[in-house]
């Protein structure tokens, strides 16, 4: 059996070679913004500004890959929310606040893998772009 720390690198680096948008509406780098969002404002608050965005953008993209980690059968936080829009609707409606806390905890967890793994730009994958 895997432990934790390998499936969340697994799912992040499948999200790395998915070649997914990573870039907000300005160019700047979601990877490198979304941690900072979520502890600073929330889980909740976070989604909410993904939710927001266009479809094809890095935000909602990189949402459905936190939604698709946290559904994963050995992650199991958010059972059969396999994008953003199930994910913000579960976590409203159904979870409680300890799932909420887990959820919040195991995604940036995720996202440190992910920004790990995330592929070079153009300039060398240092683009800060203000978003």
């Amino acid at each position: 059996m895997k432990n934790l720390e390998q499936i969340r690198a697994a799912n992040a680096l499948a999200y790395a070679k998915a070649g997914e948008n990573t870039r907000g509406k300005e160019g700047g780098n979601v990877l490198k913004k979304l941690p900072a969002l979520v502890m600073g404002n929330g889980l909740l608050a976070a989604g909410a500004f993904a939710c927001a965005q266009k479809q094809d953008s890095g935000w909602r993209s990189c949402f459905d890959h936190i939604a698709k980690h946290l559904s994963h059968e050995n992650i199991d936080i958010t059972p059969g929310c396999a994008d953003l829009d199930k994910l913000m609707n579960y976590l409203t409606t159904t979870a409680d606040s300890q799932t909420l806390k887990l959820a919040t905890e195991e995604t940036l967890a995720w996202l440190g893998y992910a920004r790990r793994f995330e592929q070079p730009t153009e300039n060398g994958g240092d683009d800060d772009s203000a978003e």
